[in-house]
C-alpha cells in the first residue's frame, strides 16, 4: 500500500511535469520553471518517493519532503488560488493539491521519528534569497507575493514573515506527528510480534 502510494506520487509529478512542458511548448523556460518552489518541492518529493519504493529513505529527508509539499499546498490555497501562476490546469491541480495531500497521507501512514526539524527551514530560506537576488537581475519573479515591483519590499517582507511562520509551525507539526505516531506504532508492533 505504502509503496503504491509512493509510486503514485512519482508518476503523478512526472505526468504533470511532462504535461506542463508539452503544453507550454516554446513558452517553456527551464530556468524560470525550476525557479518555482512548487516545482522544486514536487520534484524533490517525487525522487524521495521513488527511492522509498526500493529502499528505506532517511526520516529527515522524508520529513523535509512532507514539509515542503504541505507548505506548497497551503500557501497555494491561501495566497495563490485564483491567480495565474502560468501553470496549465492539470499540472496546477496535481502539483498544488493532489500530490501535497498524498505526501502528507503517506507520512501519516508510515510515520518516522525525526530530530532537528529546524534544519528543514534552510532550503526555503536559501530559495527566498535566490528568488529575491535573481528577480531584479532577470526582471521576473515566480510568485506575485515575492515581487516588490507591485507594492514594495514592505509587502514582500510581511508576506515572507507569514510564510516563514507557516513553515515553522508545519515543520514542528510534521516532526511531532511523525515521532508521536511512530512511537504509538512501535509498542503495538512489538506486541504483535510477541504473540
Amino acid at each position: 500500500m505504502i509503496k503504491l502510494l509512493r509510486m503514485a506520487v512519482f508518476l503523478l509529478v512526472l505526468s504533470a511535469e511532462v504535461y506542463l512542458v508539452v503544453t507550454l511548448g516554446e513558452k517553456f523556460r527551464p530556468a524560470d520553471h525550476f525557479s518555482f518552489f512548487t516545482v522544486l518541492s514536487n520534484v524533490f518529493a517525487a525522487v524521495v518517493a521513488l527511492l522509498g519504493v526500493f529502499s528505506p529513505v532517511s526520516p529527515q529527508i522524508r520529513g523535509a519532503a512532507v514539509l515542503y509539499m504541505a507548505t506548497t499546498g497551503i500557501v497555494y490555497w491561501l495566497l495563490l488560488q485564483g491567480i495565474d501562476v502560468q501553470t496549465p490546469a492539470y499540472a496546477n491541480w496535481v502539483l498544488h493539491t493532489v500530490v501535497p495531500i498524498l505526501v502528507v497521507v503517506e507520512w501519516l501512514l508510515a510515520p518516522e521519528k525525526t530530530r532537528r526539524w529546524w534544519i528543514w527551514l534552510s532550503f526555503p530560506l536559501a530559495y527566498l534569497t535566490y528568488t529575491l537576488v535573481r528577480g531584479p537581475i532577470v526582471g521576473w519573479y515566480p510568485y506575485p507575493f515575492l515581487d516588490p515591483r507591485q507594492n514594495g519590499y514592505g509587502d514582500v517582507l510581511l508576506t515572507c514573515v507569514f510564510v516563514a511562520a507557516v513553515f515553522g509551525v508545519l515543520a514542528f507539526a510534521v516532526s511531532w506527528a511523525g515521532t508521536k505516531l511512530a512511537q504509538k506504532r512501535s509498542p503495538s508492533m512489538s506486541h504483535n510480534q510477541g504473540q
